[in-house]
């Protein structure tokens, strides 16, 4: 270990233990009554299932906050304000941390931070790109698909969560991330992604066949940061409260007006069989438009101007009052207006955002993911939506105007990444920062380090089928290095190691091994997982036709169900050959012939 980062380490290492000091005799006395409760015992067997992938998350956590430079006396300080507001409001939710903490040895402060502090913090920052198609976009002619790359840390973990229909009394409670709501009285069933670790949601599908995805973009807005919803609470929320998508609106206008978004805008991309709907967040206020029979896409950026359906009462009023819009106006161009430069701002001083309505990087993945889906207009399958996840651009044109050729390559794979003059340098550095140079990002995300694609759904929602076939087709990892497992959302439990982090270690182990040797890897890599997904979705019709005959719910469930499992058990096999194959190809690249001896 170098130096300077050991000092690094040394020190965070010193604080740590002075705080699990300082707390140990608070927690002493509430260990009597936690260890009696059901979150305790819940969170110490989820904690004993998953102590390594906590770990490999909290290290992560630790390494980006030191990388941007955040003080660890500010975190542990306000670990503490959090850990006081969690006991007085939210006991259950300490008691599950501390039964993470005591399960697998991880100091409680660390599980506590990993839980409650915002994405800016610890360097978890997200350039997700989502692909929308509805009715007669799609090849046949009906219902809606959304597609999503998920990025976040490039050591985040995801997993797939099967939350069952429940009823709630009067006075119940939701735990969001930061604050408390009232729960509903009945919430639905769900299917869906989660980071390991956390409560929110990424993107998943209801028993209704509601559909629902998101993606950060900066925003003008005042933000309520701790105060206010997590984007992973609110799709979670919106999944379990709303019978449609239209519904799904109303819910979200209401609450986001009333609790306001944490830590930046956000868009919430919302379908069901029959309709498809994109509402943009700017804290408290929103539009929402409705696309009929049509595509569009998002990366990080807003992309609704003055085509939208509804909106919040107060969004042209408060614009009015900030002056950026005359008196008087009576519809706004809302991307112009409410968009900036600033992703994840530290506080409400307006003054700091820069108004821009387009940032380069997003801009570029936009039109490349409007580009794929015209190409596909009117014939959008699962497999185009499948294929489009994985895209690394073509060509790519350079600010210079110079164009590249990619051929579906990865940028940090070719020849313009130019590693042996950036990684190795011939002179002694001038600056305490060597300058980066550009990295493409592409709809497939592979960047080097703070963030990168760590899963993937295409979320299927269909008129004439019952809605227990509501499908979401789920990869792990890059998708260009994964396989799209399906979920129906009518099964009752979902293979173990999707439900926790096991599959995504393994598949985030194919991802490491082979970055930066696309070129080299894909085809030992896709012939395994490309005859996996040939054979899976040749495989769909048999089984929904198989479920729709059974007269007999709880057979048809478990029918759903064994296949399912079945998928994941094969992709887990699937994956472990890749392994094999690929560690082959390097044995193979970087062997020796024999001498001959005799010549």
């Amino acid at each position: 270990m170098k130096r300077a980062h050991f000092k690094i380490f040394s020190m965070m290492l010193c604080i740590l233990m002075l705080f699990s000091m300082c707390i140990s005799s608070s927690y002493a006395m509430d260990t009597a009554y936690t260890m009696e409760t059901n979150s305790y015992k819940n969170g110490f067997s989820f904690g004993s299932q998953n102590k390594a992938e906590i770990a490999q998350n909290i290290s992560a956590m630790k390494e980006k906050a030191t990388e941007n430079k955040i003080s660890l006396k500010k975190l542990l300080k306000d670990a503490k304000e959090v850990d006081e507001f969690y006991k007085e409001m939210l006991p259950e939710k300490v008691e599950w941390m501390h039964g993470v903490a005591d399960s697998t040895s991880i100091p409680y402060e660390d599980i506590l931070i990993l839980n409650t502090f915002d994405k800016k913090m610890v360097g978890f920052e997200g350039e997700c790109t989502t692909f929308l198609a509805q009715g007669k976009a799609l090849a046949s002619g009906q219902g809606t698909m959304i597609m999503k790359n998920r990025d976040q840390g490039a050591n985040a973990l995801c997993e797939i969560s099967v939350k069952e229909p429940a009823t709630y009394g009067n006075g119940a409670i939701y735990r969001a991330a930061y604050i408390d709501i009232p729960q509903a009285e009945k919430t639905y069933k769900v299917v869906a992604n989660r980071t390991a670790g956390r409560w929110g949601y990424g993107m998943g599908i209801n028993e209704h066949q509601v559909i629902v995805a998101d993606n950060d973009a900066p925003s003008r807005d005042i933000l309520d940061f701790k105060a206010g919803l997590h984007d992973n609470d609110v799709v979670r929320l919106l999944l379990e409260r709303a019978k449609t998508a239209r519904e799904a609106v109303d819910i979200l206008g209401k609450i986001v007006e009333k609790y306001g978004q944490a830590w930046n805008g956000i868009m919430f991309e919302i379908g069901d069989p029959n309709e498809l709907w994109v509402v943009e967040v700017t804290g408290h206020r929103w539009v929402a438009k409705k696309y009929n029979d049509t595509i569009s896409a998002r990366s990080n950026q807003y992309q609704i101007e003055d085509d939208y359906d509804l909106c919040s009462a107060d969004l042209i009023s408060f614009a009015i009052e900030q002056g950026w819009v005359d008196e008087g106006t009576e519809k706004i161009n809302f991307r112009k207006v409410y968009s900036c430069d600033v992703g994840y701002p530290d506080d409400n001083d307006l003054s700091k955002r820069k108004n821009v309505e387009k940032l380069y990087n997003t801009e570029m993945r936009y039109e490349r993911a409007m580009e794929l889906l015209k190409e596909n207009e009117g014939n959008i399958t699962y497999s185009m939506m499948m294929n489009g996840a994985r895209d690394h651009y073509d060509t790519y044109t350079l600010p210079s105007g110079k164009v590249i050729e990619l051929n579906q390559v990865p940028f940090y794979s070719t020849e313009y990444a130019d590693w042996e003059n950036k990684e190795f340098l011939n002179e002694a550095p001038n600056s305490d920062e060597t300058p980066a140079h550009m990295y493409v990002r592409g709809v497939c995300g592979h960047d080097i380090g703070w963030g990168r694609t760590i899963a993937s759904a295409v979320l299927i929602a269909r008129p004439n089928v019952p809605n227990e076939l509501g499908l979401m087709l789920h990869a792990l990892g890059t998708p260009c290095k994964s396989v799209y497992v399906p979920f129906y959302v009518g099964i009752d439990k979902v293979h173990p190691d999707f439900e926790n982090p096991t599959a995504a270690v393994l598949f985030k182990a194919i991802d490491t091994r082979t970055f930066g040797f696309y070129n080299m890897y894909h085809d030992a890599m896709r012939k395994h997982f490309d005859k996996y997904e040939e054979n899976m979705l040749n495989s769909l019709a048999e089984i929904e036709k198989q479920f729709i005959s059974v007269q007999n719910k709880d057979e048809a469930k478990q029918l759903l169900t064994d296949f399912v499992i079945n998928k994941c058990d094969e992709a887990l096999k699937t994956g472990k050959a890749v392994q094999q194959e690929i560690t082959n190809v390097a044995k193979d690249w970087y062997s020796w012939e024999p001498r001959d001896i005799n010549n």
